[in-house]
C-alpha cells in the first residue's frame, strides 16, 4: 500500500502533465526518419477485432521499415478478417508478411506471436491486458496497448509493476489514450500550464452515446464463446462502458488537473438496455470524483438510444473556463471574453500520431512511458465503477488493496466462464447497497 501511494503520489508530481507534452501543436506529420537505429521493426498484433486491426494499420504507416510478422486471437475468423484487410491495405508495400506458422488462434495464441515481434501491438478486450502487456515486457518488447489497461484492480496492480520493468529495460509503452497526441488538447494543456484559466476547481465529462454493438447467441455456442463474442457486455473483459469508453474523458479530468482522484461516489443502473443479451453492465453512471486539491469532477456517461449525445470536458477555473471537444478547444474568461480557440477539422489524426510518436521514439532510442498513467486512469474509472455498483463512497487508497480478481488468467476453451447465467439465462446485475465491490 505504502509503495503504491508513493508512486501515485510520486508520478502525479513528475511526469502527469507530461505525457504527450513532447508533441507540440502543428507538428509535422511526415514519416519519421531513421536516425539511430535503421533495421526493420517486426510487429505483432494481439487481439485481431476493428480496433486492432486499426492499430495495425495506423503502426505500418507510422514508419518506412516495419513488417507485421505475427498475429493472435482467440477466434479464427476475427484473425482472417483482419489480415485479409490488412493485405489488401498494403498489398503494393509488402508490408504484411503473416505465414500461417505466424497465425495463433485461441487463449494461448499472444505469448507466441510476441515472441517473433520487436513492437507488440495489444488490442484484445482489457480483461487480457495486464498478462500480455506483462510478458510482452518481460520479453524485451515495445508496445502499444489500447485502453483501458485492466478490468479491476489486481489487473491495474500488475500494469503498475511491468510499467517499472518496461522503465528499467528502456522500452517504448504507448497507451491508446490518443487525445495525449491531440493538437487540440495538447494546446489546451498548455494554456492550463500559463495560468489562463487558474486553478481548476470544478468541471464536467461526458460520454454520452446510443450504445454499442450486441451478437446474437449462436446454437452450439458455448457460454465462454458467447461472452467472448460479447465482451462489451461483461465486467471481466470489458469493465463496463464507464472504464471501456469513459476513460477517456475521465483521463482527461486527471490530466489537466495534474492530479488523480482520492475518492468517488455515484449512482447508476439498467432502465434502457435490460435485455439478457445485454450481459451485467449498466447502460449509464454518474460519479462525482474528488481530488487532493478539492477540485470535483461531474462524470456522466450513458447508452441510451435516442437521447443527447455528447463526448466532451469542461472544466471551470478561478480565472476562466476551458471546453474540449472532438478537435475543438475553447477557453473563455468570465466575463465571455475569448481566451483561445483551436478548431482542428485540419489537425492530424491522433491515432495515427501516437504510432508515429512511438516508432520515432524506437528509432532516436528514446523512452515513452505511457503505463503509469494508463494504470492510474483505468483505476480511476474502476473505482467510478465501484462507486455506481455499491452507492458507497470509494477512497482510493482503501480501493487499491481490493483482490476481487474479475479476469482469471490461463483460461481454455475447457474452462467454465468466469459469470454464469441464471435459470432464465439473465445474469446477477449490481444492486447499489448490496454489491460488494472491495
Amino acid at each position: 500500500m505504502t509503495n503504491i501511494k508513493n508512486s501515485r503520489r510520486d508520478f502525479v508530481k513528475s511526469s502527469a502533465l507530461v505525457t504527450g507534452a513532447m508533441i507540440l501543436p502543428t507538428m509535422q506529420m511526415n514519416a519519421m526518419v531513421n536516425v539511430a537505429n535503421d533495421k526493420k521493426l517486426k510487429i505483432a498484433l494481439i487481439g485481431c477485432g476493428g480496433r486492432g486491426t486499426g492499430a495495425a494499420q495506423q503502426a505500418l504507416k507510422a514508419d518506412s521499415n516495419v513488417e507485421l510478422v505475427a498475429m493472435a486471437d482467440a477466434f479464427e475468423d476475427r484473425l482472417q478478417g483482419s489480415l485479409m484487410n490488412l493485405q489488401k491495405e498494403f498489398k503494393d508495400s509488402k508490408k504484411v508478411n503473416v505465414p500461417k506458422a505466424n497465425q495463433f488462434v485461441g487463449f494461448d495464441g499472444a505469448e507466441k506471436a510476441i515472441e517473433l515481434a520487436d513492437v507488440v501491438i495489444l488490442a484484445t478486450p482489457p480483461g487480457f491486458r495486464p498478462q500480455h502487456f506483462e510478458y510482452a515486457v518481460n520479453s524485451g518488447k515495445h508496445v502499444f496497448m489500447e485502453k483501458p489497461v485492466a478490468t479491476d484492480i489486481p489487473g491495474v496492480r500488475k500494469v503498475l509493476a511491468a510499467a517499472q520493468v518496461a522503465k528499467d529495460k528502456k522500452l517504448n509503452v504507448v497507451v491508446g489514450l490518443q487525445r495525449h497526441y491531440q493538437d487540440n488538447y495538447l494546446a489546451g494543456l498548455q494554456h492550463i500550464k500559463d495560468n489562463k484559466i487558474g486553478k481548476i476547481v470544478s468541471g464536467q465529462v461526458y460520454w454520452n452515446s446510443g450504445g454499442v454493438w450486441v451478437r446474437e447467441r449462436q446454437p452450439g455456442q458455448s457460454e465462454l464463446e458467447y461472452q467472448m463474442r460479447n465482451w462489451y457486455y461483461f465486467n471481466w473483459l470489458c469493465g463496463d462502458h464507464i472504464l471501456e469508453q469513459h476513460i477517456h474523458n475521465i483521463d482527461v479530468a486527471n490530466w489537466f488537473i495534474g492530479e488523480y482522484p482520492i475518492s468517488a461516489q455515484g449512482f447508476g443502473g439498467r432502465q434502457v438496455r435490460t435485455g439478457k443479451d445485454h450481459g451485467e453492465i449498466f447502460d449509464h453512471h454518474f460519479v462525482e470524483y474528488t481530488y487532493p486539491s478539492g477540485a470535483v469532477i461531474a462524470s456522466q456517461c450513458r447508452h441510451m438510444p435516442e437521447t443527447m449525445s455528447r463526448v466532451a470536458e469542461t472544466f471551470q477555473g478561478t480565472k476562466g473556463t476551458i471546453e474540449t471537444y472532438g478537435d475543438n478547444t475553447f477557453i473563455k474568461d468570465y466575463n465571455g471574453g475569448e481566451i483561445f480557440t483551436h478548431r482542428g477539422k485540419d489537425d492530424p489524426n491522433p491515432y495515427q500520431v501516437e504510432h508515429i510518436k512511438l516508432f520515432e521514439s524506437i528509432r532516436n532510442k528514446g523512452v515513452i512511458s505511457d503505463a503509469e498513467n494508463g494504470a492510474f486512469s483505468t483505476m480511476s474509472a474502476i473505482i467510478g465503477r465501484m462507486a455506481t455498483y455499491s452507492g458507497q463512497v470509494i477512497k482510493w487508497e482503501e480501493a487499491m488493496a481490493s483482490n476481487i480478481d474479475l479476469a482469471p488468467d490461463n483460461l481454455t476453451w475447457d474452462s467454465p466462464a468466469p459469470v454464469q447465467p441464471n435459470a432464465d439465462g439473465t445474469y446477477n446485475i449490481p444492486t447499489p447497497g448490496k454489491t460488494v465491490v472491495i
